[in-house]
């Protein structure tokens, strides 16, 4: 059976000579293992297409849940990423949550549109890539299900005040006033000012278009930073090497 898709290439495995694996994040399927015949043969008519993060239309053979190459026609690419470590070494990072969140044969309409528009973000000469990888992270989370509570206070119901508190826990906001009688001795409380909570808030709540919209300076940039990588990782119960890698990139270690 033939089925036509779109998708971005998030990984590539080659095997034998001429053919490999590549894995695609369609709307349609989630993440799927394609395979393409011949693709690393000189002068494929498929090469400019599959490369890693190429944004394609996939006409696929699919017998049962196995999917091969018939043809493909190019969206976008993403060449500029490879040009700049730092922002290939991100866009690899955010593939690899992609992957290890993805579930197969599952429609992923939202997540392959956001996950476009933040290569591009990346691609961009301006592109500050701190800020990218921590809206990313935080948004991909809220997508999954794992959205913070961010609307008020989870006691009195205030929206804002001096002194707002985000409870590790139980994954939702309480005031200033509202701590000493509500918080536990173990919960864990992280300080949130207001130009914090606000970022968060715009972040979570705001359109796909319009989520990588504002800049960041500063002290307020690093908590973001902070706050977006420790609350992925703490719901997803691990790490990833790529993100290390990421990381020493950022520290120019490579140069």
């Amino acid at each position: 059976m033939l089925v036509t898709v779109e998708g971005i290439v998030l990984g590539r495995r080659d095997i034998g000579e001429n053919n490999c694996f590549l894995d695609v994040l369609t709307s349609e399927y989630g993440v799927i293992e394609v395979v393409a015949h011949g693709i690393r043969k000189q002068g494929s008519k498929n090469a400019s297409t599959t490369g890693l993060f190429s944004y394609s239309t996939f006409c696929l053979n699919k017998t049962n849940l196995r999917y091969s190459i018939n043809s493909t026609q190019p969206k976008y690419n993403f060449f500029g990423l490879s040009a700049d470590l730092k922002k290939f070494s991100l866009a690899v990072y955010l593939a690899d949550i992609v992957k290890y969140t993805s579930v197969a044969e599952q429609h992923e309409g939202d997540i392959l549109r956001f996950f476009a528009i933040t290569l591009y973000e990346i691609e961009r000469a301006s592109a500050d890539c701190t800020v990218i990888k921590s809206v990313f992270e935080l948004r991909i989370m809220s997508m999954l299900g794992f959205m913070p509570d961010l609307r008020a206070c989870r006691c009195c119901g205030e929206y804002a005040r001096d002194k707002m508190f985000f409870s590790v826990e139980d994954n939702n906001l309480f005031c200033g006033e509202c701590e000493e009688k509500t918080r536990g001795a173990d919960e864990e409380a992280i300080e949130l000012s207001s130009v914090l909570l606000h970022t968060m808030r715009y972040v979570v709540f705001s359109t796909l278009e319009k989520v990588y919209g504002f800049t960041l300076n500063g002290i307020t940039r690093t908590q973001f930073s902070e706050f977006a990588e420790k609350y992925l990782l703490r719901h997803l119960g691990r790490s990833f090497k790529t993100l290390d890698y990421y990381k020493k990139t950022e520290e120019n270690i490579y140069e």
